[in-house]
């Protein structure tokens, strides 16, 4: 069953796809294949195979989970985002977690209480207010005059994460407390308390550890004996 809907209330049901314009309210037990927003859009819990989000909102006062999440709008979840890949342009936020099984991409901004992904990469500004856990992270900004004159403040502000467990992360911009890792870098006025890595770790003259661990391994040790020798 399709739905091409101007407004209203979207019905419980089973629909292969839903396309939302106006100012729409979907009910809890309504499940797709394929859901585009270029309205607004209210739910409760929004759980479906694909998300794309057509300049719409989608305000969710439960979780989202979906097989994939794409496009352009503003997301915002009171509880967890789940989702096998997201390639998102514009605003997504929660006050639970963000889980994705392979690859986050984000160009806008991402709040949320912690995120889980194999690779992450955003460009914009970010906020976690626990812990980020993913294979390979890199944060950067986004350089823009607009920011600043159409009062998009935050935009200009020093992304935020308590805490990072990855294999590497690169970070600009960026205030955190704690970061484990294989390979770090840091630039453009990065700022953490702890480091510790089993690799690397590079700063640019801006950026700065108060804490440093470099940690050894058999291998390292055994390298360096042959070196000594």
């Amino acid at each position: 069953m399709n739905l091409n809907t101007f407004g209203g209330t979207i019905q419980d049901g089973d629909y292969d796809v839903l396309i939302t314009h106006g100012n729409t309210i979907m009910r809890e037990n309504v499940t797709f294949d394929t859901l585009v927003v270029r309205g607004i859009l209210h739910t409760s819990l929004c759980r479906g195979r694909r998300i794309m989000m057509d300049g719409g909102i989608l305000n969710c006062s439960g979780k989202i989970v979906s097989d994939r999440l794409s496009g352009h709008g503003s997301i915002r979840a009171k509880q967890h985002i789940s989702s096998r890949r997201i390639g998102f342009i514009g605003e997504i936020s929660t006050d639970a977690s963000i889980v994705v099984k392979e690859t986050l991409q984000i160009d806008g901004s991402i709040d949320a209480r912690s995120f889980k992904a194999t690779n992450a990469r955003i460009a914009g500004h970010t906020t976690i207010k626990d812990f980020a856990e993913t294979n390979r992270l890199e944060i950067r900004p986004i350089q823009s005059t607009m920011f600043e004159r159409f009062g998009m403040g935050k935009y200009l502000e020093p992304n935020s994460i308590q805490r990072i467990v990855a294999t590497s992360v690169a970070l600009s911009n960026t205030i955190c407390r704690n970061i484990d890792a294989g390979y770090v870098a840091l630039s453009s006025h990065s700022q953490v308390e702890k480091v510790i890595y089993d690799n690397d770790l590079r700063l640019d003259r801006t950026s700065r550890a108060t804490l440093i661990e470099h940690r050894w391994n058999e291998n390292d040790h055994d390298e360096l004996q042959r070196k000594v020798a």
